[in-house]
């Protein structure tokens, strides 16, 4: 049985047909409570001065490699690629992190991490060595805060989980 179907037939505040009302509900306040109901400006693309300025408030070391691409210092580790996607008049609506390793895995250890990660995406490059990417599309409107969680959430989660998954030692 699909975890989601146990709770069939139970009513929620919004209807019947399980505890999608009470998830709906929960949704509702969580969104009021992380400011969207509060007015909060909503980021749908960036420059690469205002990323430059949210990297030096995090205290993330980069340096600057061409208009879009930034090499970053996350976990320790170092690169980690930041790359400005979407881009217009200066202004880029998609942030990708990337970072390679130099350790051979096989294949099906990478689609192993694919099936098990819903917002990264690991693959093997030319030399068949693995990288891990994690993707934030703006074009919807995000928060500051959001920004900020995107690069704690490579820099926290999706790197010792990948590095933890491939057996990489730094």
């Amino acid at each position: 049985m699909h975890p989601r179907e146990r709770f069939s037939g139970v009513d929620g505040p919004f209807g019947s047909g399980g505890l999608g009302g009470y998830m709906r509900l929960l949704w509702v306040i969580a969104v009021v409570l992380s400011g969207w109901g509060l007015g909060q400006d909503l980021i749908k693309d960036v420059s690469p001065m205002e990323v430059e300025a949210i990297l030096k408030d995090m205290g993330v070391p980069f340096a600057r490699k061409g208009d879009y691409r930034f090499r970053l210092e996350l976990s320790g580790l170092e690169p980690v690629w930041l790359e400005l996607d979407g881009c217009e008049k200066g202004r880029c609506s998609i942030l990708a992190l990337s970072a390679g390793f130099a350790k051979k895995v096989r294949l099906e250890e990478l689609n192993e991490w694919n099936r098990g990660r819903r917002f990264s995406r690991a693959y093997l490059d030319k030399e068949g060595d693995p990288w891990v990417e994690w993707e934030l599309d703006l074009a919807g409107g995000v928060t500051r805060e959001t920004l900020r969680r995107f690069f704690r959430m490579f820099s926290q989660a999706v790197l010792p989980l990948f590095i933890e998954h491939i057996g990489f030692e730094p």
